[in-house]
């Protein structure tokens, strides 16, 4: 069994990683097939394609960069984990340069597939 901490500390590097690099490919190998994920105010994205073009909108609109950390983690079972963690994220508009910071809570709920690696079933979040 892996130490849940260890999981979600490690989602938060592969994450940080994608959403800094603005790499919404890698960004979407980071949830399950029948993944969901809520952003505040919008309706549900289903499965990485949809996940993945809807955090491409965001890149298209601005430079994003984020400082992740796990908070907490709540081992269910062998194969599912609570996560919960917090970032920092800074926004720099293509058109205009604007620069916009603020801090989220992220919470995962993730899965372990079959290849040993854990993905996002569900993710949801707000901005403090």
């Amino acid at each position: 069994m892996s130490d849940p901490m260890d999981v979600v500390e490690e989602l938060c590097e592969r994450y940080q990683t994608a959403v800094s690099n603005n790499d919404s490919g890698a960004y979407r190998k980071l949830f399950a097939e029948d993944a969901i994920r809520i952003p505040p105010g919008c309706e549900p994205e289903h499965g990485p394609d949809e996940i993945g073009q809807g955090e491409q909108r965001d890149y298209d609109i601005a430079k994003w960069t984020v400082q992740s950390r796990a908070l907490d983690a709540l081992q269910i079972d062998d194969d599912w984990i609570l996560g919960v963690g917090e970032g920092d994220v800074t926004t720099v508009a293509h058109a205009d340069g604007a620069t916009r910071s603020f801090r989220v809570n992220k919470m995962w709920l993730l899965q372990k597939q079959p290849s040993g690696h854990w993905l996002i079933k569900r993710q949801m979040w707000n901005v403090k």
